[in-house]
């Protein structure tokens, strides 16, 4: 007796957020299972890809790192085409960081529509630092209109909860593909 084959899915997906909220150190974690201590600016984009399983199914993510500084700024609308999947990522150290990720949502929604979005609170091993309250996260994912169970804290240095976050990611994504096949009848 065969396992059944599952499907297999490819997704484009950018994480964005202000410079040193941890984007890089994420997909760094995600993709090699490291943490690299110092930090390096990302010049331009970065473009990774890793491959999961979710059950039988195929997740391929092709994951853009698109820089956070300004300069970057005419560049980023290219990166942004065609990608289904946006980690809107802010550093729990720092406030003005979750203030931003309205304004990069407003820059990817301009480019893209249908995108899913994850709220990711980065740098839970700073527990003494950290200085962004329960309540502002609630406000932004209020005003971004997500889903709670989009939401994550997580830690790039420890790995907390990062593997767990793209794997709800990949379900949430796989979910809108079904129901996108369903209502154009390719089901």
């Amino acid at each position: 007796m065969t396992e059944e084959q599952g499907k297999k899915y490819i997704f484009k997906i950018v994480l964005l957020g202000d410079p040193g909220v941890g984007k890089s150190s994420l997909i760094t974690r995600f993709v090699h299972n490291r943490f690299q201590s110092s930090y390096l600016m990302t010049i331009g984009v970065d473009i990774l890809s890793k491959q999961l399983f979710v059950g039988n199914d195929e997740v391929l993510f092709l994951i853009s790192d698109i820089g956070g500084q300004e300069r970057f700024a005419s560049v980023r609308e290219k990166f942004y085409r065609g990608s289904r999947g946006c980690f809107l990522v802010f550093d729990l150290t720092r406030e003005n960081t979750l203030a931003s990720v309205k304004a990069w949502k407003k820059g990817l929604d301009a480019v893209e529509e249908d995108v899913i979005y994850f709220l990711i609170g980065n740098k839970a091993d700073l527990k003494e630092q950290v200085s962004v309250s329960d309540e502002s996260i609630q406000a932004i994912i209020e005003e971004l209109n997500l889903p709670k169970e989009t939401f994550f804290i997580t830690s790039a240095k420890t790995g907390e909860k990062v593997e767990e976050a793209f794997v709800t990611f990949s379900k949430e994504l796989m979910k809108a593909v079904e129901k996108k096949r369903v209502e154009v009848g390719l089901d």
